[in-house]
């Protein structure tokens, strides 16, 4: 039996994209699954030329043709839907008129922080939850979920252990460190130079990824930093960069969305040693690896980075651990056969319709999917005090997570980019006027 899925997101820019084209073309070399494309935004040319090259089917801009989308839900045996705090995402998942179709969700976010928290009723919208990280059973909307027992998978959202270039060895020359990955306060941990400079790093400290790197660059300059840095903004040679680096140098925002971390899987596979300051979903990706050390404050970050470039003893003990890679269930191989194992299962399920809960009502308003995607947490109240024309205090501002005040991501702003809605408006112009203080 040949089972046909159907990939639907938003869009498969960045990780997601990297993930779901790696997951297809091993899926297609083991055989016994077609495989397509849909996104609800336009395709980019990437997307468009890697699904020629390799003929996999692509419709987009599904959410301005609904007959298109209709039929695309229609004709597969079940829906591989990829799920992050996307506008568009959430209206389709709240509407009432779609045909019945099986569906599994994969979520590419870890479900803790809005904008990307997972919304109430979002475990009971496909016919399996599947999580990125196990990190994500603890997110507050699935605990109750948890609790009972309800059957949540985990597969980690990753490409696999990419074939890297050796770092290139330099003898007894000072320790290279860089920072590889999204370069914005969003994912990168907002006191970034700060860490650095405490840790006193040898050398300039090589730094690729935006989209925030001008940014970056500006807060270096301001401190009489600039020279300790090397920006480069976004790359496309992330191997050539690594095998530079012996020390990969990785503290992120608390409150980040992420989940899969590739960087880590590319800078392993190269021997480069990661040094890090995230969550618990860092922490498994490392114990999964095998290598890398794990922070648990800023000062114990600052601390590692100071010692791992100083004391060459751990760093040759960490380079034996990298080398020693290999059987992980972060193998492509392994997250390929994971995901038949859950098409199969599914497949067993008839189709029926799908809705999110939270809305009662169809053809809901903009600012209402809104609302409703940060149901449970404080901003729900607080979106809905601003569209009452309240202002904001400084206790408001200091619980704003960052992800809130981004141009996409799920924001207030991500949403007026799609909509003309009254209510958005109030509410992006009441965060425009606090930002532009």
């Amino acid at each position: 039996m040949n089972i046909r899925v159907l990939h639907l997101a938003p869009h498969y820019g960045g990780g997601v994209g990297t993930v779901v084209r790696a997951l297809i073309a091993e899926s297609r070399r083991l055989g016994g699954y077609t495989h397509r494309l849909a996104c609800l935004e336009a395709a980019s040319e990437a997307t468009r030329a890697w699904a020629g090259r390799l003929g996999v089917g692509l419709a987009d801009r599904l959410h301005w043709d609904d007959e298109a989308l209709k039929q695309a839900l229609s004709d597969t045996d079940l829906v591989h839907l990829h799920w992050w705090h996307h506008p568009l995402l959430n209206a389709m998942m709240h509407r009432w008129d779609l045909p019945p179709f099986r569906c599994v969700l994969w979520t590419h976010v870890n479900g803790h922080h809005p904008p990307q928290n997972f919304p109430p009723g979002l475990i009971d919208y496909p016919d399996l939850l599947v999580l990125a990280t196990s990190w994500s059973l603890k997110a507050p909307v699935l605990a109750e979920a948890v609790t009972r027992g309800r059957d949540i998978l985990v597969v980690r959202s990753s490409a696999g252990i990419p074939k890297m270039p050796p770092r290139v060895e330099r003898g007894d020359g000072p320790v290279r460190v860089g920072y590889v990955g999204t370069v914005d306060p969003i994912k990168m941990h907002p006191d970034f130079i700060r860490l650095c400079l405490e840790a006193d790093v040898p050398g300039r400290i090589v730094v690729a990824g935006g989209p925030c790197h001008e940014d970056l660059r500006a807060a270096a300059k301001a401190v009489g930093a600039e020279d300790r840095f090397e920006i480069l903004g976004p790359i496309d040679d992330v191997p050539a960069l690594m095998s530079r680096l012996d020390v990969l140098a990785y503290p992120l925002n608390s409150q980040h969305y992420g989940t899969g971390e590739q960087v880590l899987l590319e800078a392993v596979a190269a021997g480069v040693m990661p040094v890090v300051f995230g969550t618990e979903n860092e922490r498994e990706t490392l114990d999964l690896l095998g290598c890398g050390l794990m922070a648990d404050t800023e000062e114990q970050f600052v601390a590692l980075l100071r010692q791992i470039t100083t004391d060459t003893t751990i760093l040759r003990r960490e380079y034996r651990r990298c080398a020693a890679l290999s059987d992980s269930e972060l193998d492509l191989d392994k997250i390929t056969t994971a995901w038949h194992r859950i098409y199969d299962q599914v497949f067993e399920s008839p189709s029926k319709p799908h809705r999110i809960c939270g809305i009662d009502h169809p053809n809901p308003h903009p600012h209402e999917l809104l609302l409703a995607s940060c149901q449970g947490t404080k901003l729900a109240d607080f979106y809905s005090r601003l569209m009452k024309h309240a202002t904001f205090d400084e206790e408001d501002w200091r619980d704003i997570p960052m992800g809130y005040l981004a141009k996409t991501r799920g924001s207030c702003f991500h949403y007026e980019k799609f909509y003309d809605d009254p209510a958005l408006k109030q509410i992006a112009a009441a965060f425009k006027s606090r930002l532009a203080r």
